[in-house]
């Protein structure tokens, strides 16, 4: 089995292709993918869902 090293970006490389796209990071030259797991992902659901529940009794206050 061999070992292949991630490929390292640049600065402006990173910027050009990922520059508007926040799900990607650059560390130390290699792109990371900063999709949320475990607790973060349960906190951000949680999150969502109490906005949510908000907005719909906002909406049938105002019906």
């Amino acid at each position: 089995m061999t070992y292949t090293p991630p490929k390292l970006l640049t600065l402006e490389q990173f910027i050009a292709e990922y520059g508007d796209n926040p799900r990607y990071e650059l560390i130390d030259g290699e792109l990371r993918d900063m999709e949320p797991t475990g607790p973060h992902e349960e906190v951000s659901g949680n999150i969502a869902g109490r906005i949510y529940a908000e907005i719909l009794a906002l909406a049938y206050l105002t019906c």
